[in-house]
């Protein structure tokens, strides 16, 4: 299985009263508990990007998962991407961030059919025409492109689509295959955290 799941669990969540948002809550499960559940249904090497040793010490219960560091530390979420992707061992890698508590497996699965219908080096779910760069399939070979990005001062994400080739889902795709939408949800606000509980709660 040539596949990773990355899982970008670094930075404090401000506006969330300074909690790391991997270990926020969703019903009886912490979103990190929930993402590695999720994403064993698609892999077996997972990557979490960390750089607190506090909650980096929590983490090693998870005795089949890898914890790694920015290589970059302090330049954001593309450093993130860089340090995870560079890391994982195989070509094709599935890049959460830690504020995604519906990761779905489903969805992946689809976004990695699309990435090997054609010559592309990332499938990036498309939410009202705008690109959302996590919960998205990368080739490997893209964190040698994040790495170029940030060597010359660049901090912003989404830069990085613009230095390959990659294909876009429209939300109808994943609506046709019974895929819901929710897996594009994130928290960064109490008031966001409230709505992934009741979202969850509809889910039963």
């Amino acid at each position: 299985m040539d596949r990773t799941a990355v899982i970008l669990a670094g930075g404090q969540g401000q506006r969330m009263g300074g909690v790391n948002k991997a270990f926020l809550s969703l019903g009886n499960e912490r979103f990190i508990e929930r993402q590695i559940r999720v994403v064993r249904e698609w892999t077996d090497e997972i990557i979490v990007v960390s750089n607190d040793e506090h909650y980096n010490s929590q983490l090693k219960q998870y005795i089949d998962i890898r914890i790694v560091r920015d290589v970059y530390e302090g330049e954001g979420p593309l450093a993130g991407f860089h340090a995870g992707v560079s890391a994982a061992t195989r070509s094709n890698v599935w890049v959460l961030g830690c504020d995604q508590p519906f990761p779905d497996a489903a969805a992946a699965e689809y976004l990695q059919t699309r990435l090997d219908g054609g010559a592309f080096q990332a499938a990036i779910p498309l939410m009202e025409g705008r690109p959302q760069p996590l919960h998205a399939i990368y080739r490997k070979e893209t964190g040698i492109i994040a790495e170029k990005l940030l060597k010359a001062g660049e901090r912003k994400f989404l830069a990085l689509l613009d230095h390959f080739h990659w294909c876009g889902i429209e939300e109808g795709e994943f609506i046709e295959r019974g895929i819901s939408l929710v897996f594009n949800h994130d928290v960064d606000t109490p008031e966001q955290h409230e709505k992934a509980n009741f979202l969850f709660s509809e889910e039963k």
